[in-house]
């Protein structure tokens, strides 16, 4: 029952995430986000997927500094380097097996590249990032997580389409 409870919560998660993606602003875009990072947490913890668990509320804490990095403090390169060292560091202390290096590396170099300005260079470094996390929702089971990562990798690959056709014109 928990495992089910946890896949319904995955695709609730994963109706945030689209949700998301039809925002006009980056505040309201990383907010509907960390709902869905926190509703990932709860998803992983009920299918068993400690790494995803540790590792998606580490990200629900870098969402919210993201959030303010408009602020001087959290502004800089300071805090994604942090953050990423602590993506590693939790991810290695909630380690499953050798599927959950997929996810760790690829939420470190997601949080470096989410610090980047330019929103091509974030596209295709979530074609990289989308397709390890989908990988590992493959081994731990991740209905809702794979449909995500799919969704994703095809959201970007049309974006990166969409943007170098209206560079050349």
């Amino acid at each position: 029952m928990k495992f089910i409870i946890g896949q319904i919560l995955g695709l609730v998660a994963l109706a945030f995430t689209a949700l998301s993606y039809q925002t006009e602003s980056s505040k309201k875009l990383l907010v509907l986000q960390t709902i869905a990072t926190a509703l990932f947490s709860i998803h992983y913890f009920l299918i068993g997927a400690a790494s995803g668990l540790a590792l998606n509320i580490l990200a629900i804490v870098r969402n919210l500094i993201y959030y303010n990095r408009d602020k001087k403090f959290f502004s800089g390169w300071f805090f994604p380097v942090l953050l990423s060292l602590g993506m590693g560091v939790v991810g290695a202390l909630a380690w499953q097996s050798w599927y959950s290096l997929l996810i760790i590396i690829a939420l470190m170099i997601n949080t470096l590249f989410l610090a980047v300005p330019s929103a091509q260079t974030i596209r295709k470094s979530i074609l990289l990032t989308s397709t390890m996390i989908l990988i590992y929702d493959v081994f731990v089971l991740s209905v809702g997580g794979i449909i995500n990562e799919a969704l994703a990798i095809i959201s970007s690959v049309i974006g990166i389409i969409r943007m170098n056709r209206k560079e050349k014109a």
